[in-house]
């Protein structure tokens, strides 16, 4: 977390670091019509899905950079949404049954190879 006046650079600090790290980067892109729908899409599709799963939906995820400032609080259920992600490591609900179903499919194999059991709620709490 970084914290500073506007201007002082702390997104730039953020992006290099990421960079250092060979980590990617993603920030949400707020609009008008950007709502909880749109914020949750953001989140599943192109923050936790990538990093858990990967790209290549064979379970290589890859480590990912969330940007966010608090001008992009647009709504206080995102505030409620980040400090979920960050105690817990998910949003609760966030991902429909069939989402999590392809989610345990795709990442069985790296779950087992890490002892973390076989099961489907075992293959998801590996995923989170």
């Amino acid at each position: 977390m970084l914290v500073g006046v506007g201007g002082s650079g702390r997104r730039s600090m953020a992006k290099l670091a990421a960079s250092i790290q060979a980590m990617g980067t993603f920030s949400i892109e707020i609009s008008k019509s950007y709502r909880e729908k749109e914020w949750h899409d953001d989140i599943r599709e192109n923050l936790l899905k990538p990093a858990g799963i990967g790209n290549d939906g064979k379970g290589n995820g890859k480590p990912i950079c969330f940007l966010f400032s608090d001008t992009q609080l647009v709504k206080e259920s995102f505030l409620e949404d980040i400090n979920n992600l960050l105690n817990s490591g998910e949003i609760p609900n966030l991902f429909p049954p069939e989402d999590k179903v392809a989610i345990c499919d795709d990442l069985g194999s790296k779950a087992r190879e890490a002892g973390a059991g076989d099961s489907r709620d075992a293959i998801y709490a590996f995923f989170v």
